[in-house]
């Protein structure tokens, strides 16, 4: 078994897990990086339409404020986010921003000025899209990816790929190290560390059809429970709106709509004035996701979607601002000026997470946390542009704040044999077969029963049976270390689900991403956030202290 130790130890390679490392790098040059993929390359990021919210001089003179940026992300998280971190976020991004743009991400930008964006849920344009030279739709993410990990790489910063990280170690309510596994050997790796940082993203894997690559496995979350940390807002899965059925499987970016894109039923009708006549298209992502749903479900959709009609959108406008996705399309023969396509709401985003405050700092000493990986940000409800503002911002700040921590502390030595916690991740039991079955189960049950609209008798049945399965892993371990990454990769995912499910069924309203069709309106006395905990081994909701 390798033994390896560091002052920080960064969990994930996407943004957040990138931007803390730089900052942590820049207090101490004892700094190791692990990451599931190859960093930069894998994660969320990577997948991400590559846009960002933040109030940015030319915003500024338009009329925004940062109040405003706090208010419309409150607003649209149904009232249940925590303000400070808003505040945080808001008044960190604009500079945060400026300083991915030194770091050689490059923005789309008019006449020298950033060409600000106007999607759903905001007030004034604040958003700005990255420019997307020669870079894949699909991946878009890559143009703020690639420049930091050349970032990355370029400073003395330890960075080890293809690891999972599958426990965290604390002594006496502090981090002391961590358990890795290498997923292709199956070997163990027993890192000690001062500070950790879990910035290993969300769980989009958890659904059967989702916007997210496959790594995004509920890691997170089951480090943080397992750690002894709570998670908030777990029942608030967000679902993209609109994402392309046919070939190329994309999504098909909200900010079209601020630009002319509208939604249509099987007979052409801009069904969405019958949901939110005000709005329209330009409502929240949580309204108009659960608009298609139902138009869908009650025969008005069109094999399992609805159109999107771009060709509103002035050509010079769309030619401008998405060139690429024009590009696109018409390699798969369809020109988005002329012709409508088929979309679906598909699993987004995690709005829950680890509970962290302003400083990233969780309930255990020396553990800090960024990203997807938390919940408070964004409340019941995430707005466009925040989604990558927040890892920008947070993965900042928990990065220094490991650092400073790390430097004040002195190594603590887990008083735990990690050897025997090693080998306690072997055994003789569940083959890969089985955990292949299971993960499909998983999927199966959180697509019908977790999914955009949810009903008491539902969300019981799932919670029972993925308890069920979470015990049958808990009595087996994997048949050999070909089996172990898998094995740990679906236990992560059904103590992620467990969070969601239980949570949802404690939620009795609805509100923002949660939809109870059985209690379809908003409940006063639930605006508060619903944590969940490991006690005594099980995962128990309640409201928020």
């Amino acid at each position: 078994m390798e033994k390896v130790s560091t002052d920080v130890l960064i969990i994930g390679g996407g943004l957040a897990a990138m931007m803390a490392a730089l900052e942590a790098f820049a207090f101490t040059s004892s700094v190791l990086m692990v990451s599931k993929g190859k960093i930069g390359r894998s994660g969320a990021t990577l997948w991400a339409g590559a846009n960002l919210a933040a109030v940015l001089p030319d915003a500024v003179e338009g009329g925004d404020s940062i109040d405003f940026h706090v208010e419309d992300t409150f607003s649209g998280g149904g009232c249940i986010n925590d303000l400070k971190l808003i505040r945080v976020l808001a008044e960190n991004a604009p500079g945060d921003l400026l300083l991915l743009e030194k770091l050689g991400v490059s923005f789309l930008k008019r006449n020298g000025r950033f060409d600000l964006r106007q999607p759903p849920g905001h007030r004034n344009p604040r958003t700005v899209f990255t420019l997307n030279p020669n870079v894949p739709m699909k991946i878009r993410g890559k143009t703020i990816t690639d420049p930091l990990r050349q970032a990355v790489l370029a400073k003395d910063i330890t960075t080890v790929e293809g690891v999972s990280i599958i426990r965290l170690i604390t002594e006496d309510g502090r981090i002391a190290g961590a358990i890795g596994l290498l997923r292709k050997s199956g070997e163990i790796i027993a890192i000690e560390c001062k500070a950790a940082v879990i910035a290993s993203g969300g769980a989009g894997s958890l659904y059967e059809v989702n916007t997210n690559p496959n790594d995004l496995t509920g890691d997170s979350y089951a480090l943080g429970l397992e750690a002894g940390c709570s998670l908030r807002d777990m029942e608030f899965v967000q679902f993209f709106p609109c994402f392309h059925l046919g070939s190329p499987r994309i999504t098909i970016h909200t900010p079209l709509f601020s630009d002319g894109a509208v939604l249509r039923n099987k007979e052409g009708e801009r069904f969405l004035a019958k949901y939110d006549a005000e709005r329209m298209e330009l409502g929240t992502r949580d309204a108009i996701a659960q608009a298609i749903y139902r138009e869908i479900e009650e025969g008005s959709g069109i094999d399992g979607g609805v159109y999107a009609d771009l060709t509103g959108i002035p050509s010079e406008l769309i030619s401008f601002r998405f060139p690429d996705l024009l590009r696109l399309f018409r390699k798969h023969g369809i020109d988005l000026e002329r012709e409508w396509i088929r979309v679906a709401p598909a699993a987004h985003f995690f709005m829950g997470g680890v509970v962290i405050d302003e400083r990233c700092r969780t309930s255990i000493h020396g553990l800090f946390a960024a990203g997807e990986a938390t919940g408070g940000v964004h409340g019941a409800n995430r707005l466009s542009g925040n989604g990558l503002s927040d890892p920008l911002v947070f993965g900042r700040i928990a990065g220094r704040e490991a650092a400073l921590y790390a430097e004040d502390t002195k190594k603590i030595r887990a008083s735990q044999d990690v050897v025997s916690i090693a080998s306690a991740c072997k055994g003789e039991g569940m083959e890969r077969g089985k955990i292949t079955e299971i993960r499909d189960r998983i999927r199966q049950l959180m697509t019908h029963k977790v999914g955009i609209i949810r009903k008491g008798t539902g969300l019981e049945e799932a919670s029972g049976e993925l308890g069920s399965l979470r015990g049958l892993f808990d009595l087996k371990g994997p048949a050999g270390e070909k089996a172990m990454g898998d094995y740990f990769e679906v236990r992560s995912m059904l103590i992620a689900a467990l969070a969601v499910a239980r949570s949802a069924l404690f939620r009795e309203e609805s509100r923002g991403a949660h939809m109870r069709e059985d209690f379809p309106t908003n409940k006063p006395e639930m605006v508060r956030s619903i944590c969940v905990r490991l006690d005594n081994g099980e995962i128990k909701p309640s409201f928020q202290s």
